[in-house]
Parts: structure tokens; sequence; C-alpha cells
């Protein structure tokens, strides 16, 4: 029997089957490559929406608003929440900075809703509260000396800033009760509590700080905080 006999004939079809295989992409992968899109959809929107901020108020919101869709749509991203805290924390400051305190509020209760629901890191909860406490604070030093905020930002024309001051603290400590909240954390309840005071202090209601110092003080006992951080 010769080779030649042995000898084995490609056809068209063959290397065409070859071709195919040599890029045939398994489910994983396929699912893998949507997910990489997905995120980088989730973030150029973002920064997009981060860019129209400074020149129209709507479209910023629009676009914010875009992420958080985006990411509910995503079974990978929607459970974290990650991409809509970003989003909800930009629309709260973007709103307070142009003096809608209805719309900033429902921004940062939405916000505070992904912290209880998603899978927020504590640095990046702790450093989002404490900066719109401090915005709110840098909101009554202008309502009081009509001064106006650094580093360029815009003024904001709140009707009644003390009012708006109070709803953000409510909300926060309501949220951060170390027994009573949806997401209990007696370390940044504590922090904003003692905030929340310095601020009543200021603004002379005495009888909401005395509520304030007696639920400090107890919070105090209990988890053997330094009492020279109420006094």
């Amino acid at each position: 029997m010769s080779d030649d006999e042995y000898e084995y004939e490609y056809s068209d079809n063959d290397e065409e089957m070859g071709e195919e295989d040599q890029f045939e992409y398994t489910d994983d992968e396929e699912e893998q490559e949507e997910t990489n899109d997905a995120a980088v959809l989730l973030e150029n929107t973002y920064y997009n929406a981060k860019g129209l901020r400074d020149t129209s108020i709507e479209e910023a919101t629009v676009e914010f608003e875009k992420v958080v869709e985006l990411e509910k749509d995503q079974p990978d991203f929607s459970e974290d929440k990650q991409w809509s805290y970003k989003a909800l924390k930009q629309l709260t400051k973007l709103h307070l900075r142009s003096g809608t305190p209805e719309a900033m509020m429902a921004y940062y209760k939405r916000m505070l809703e992904c912290i209880v629901e998603g899978n927020i890191s504590p640095n990046a909860v702790e450093k989002g509260v404490h900066g719109m406490l401090d915005r709110i604070s840098l909101l009554l030093q202008q309502g009081s000396d009509g001064s106006s905020s650094s580093g360029g930002a815009t003024k904001t024309n709140m009707a009644n800033p003390q009012l708006v001051a109070r709803q953000v603290y409510d909300a926060t400590l309501a949220v951060f009760h170390p027994t009573k909240g949806n997401s209990p954390n007696e370390r940044l309840w504590f922090k904003t509590n003692l905030k929340f005071g310095q601020l009543l202090y200021e603004l002379f209601e005495t009888a909401k700080l005395q509520t304030v110092l007696r639920d400090l003080t107890k919070m105090d006992i209990s988890s053997g905080t330094n009492q020279m951080e109420i006094y």
C-alpha cells in the first residue's frame, strides 16, 4: 500500500471549521466581556456627568441619574451600588450648591439608602457623610456672614439653611443609630452627633442640644469613648 493511500485530504469545510474553533468564545468569556463593557460604560457616563456640573445642572442631573439606572440594570454591579452611591453623592452636592433644598434632600436620602442596601466601603461612607456635614457647616457660615465659599465654588442660596442643616443631621443620625438605625454605625453616629451638638450650640437651640448631650453621654458610657470629646 502506497503512502498516498494514507494521505489525509482537507476539504474547504475542514479549514473553515479550524478557523472558527480558533475564535470561538465560551459562555464565561462572553459574560466577562459584557461585564467589562458595562463597567466601562458606567465609568464613562459618570465622568461625563462630572464634566457637565459647571455648565448645565439639568444635563449633569440627567447623566448622573443615567449612572444609577445603568447600574441597576447590571446584575454584576446592582447589589454593590458603588457607582450609584458616587452619582447620588454628586447630585446631593450639586443641588446643595444650586440652592434647591428639596432636590438636595431627596438625593441625600437616596445616597443613604445606597449605604443601607449596597456594599459601600466604610471609608467611602465616612468620607461622603462627613463631606456633606462639612458643606452644611459652610452653608450656615455663608448664611450668617454673606461670604462666598473658598476654592471658587458658587455661593448657595438657601432660604432657610438652618432647617436644611437639621434635616440633613436628622436623616444621617436616623440611619446610623447604633440600635435603631437601618445601617448601625456607632462610630459614625457618635461623630455626627458631636457635630450636631456643636451646630445646635451655635444656633442657641438649648432644648434640642440637651437631648443630643443625653444621647451622647449614654452612648459614651456603653462604648467607653472619651468624655472629653463631648465636653
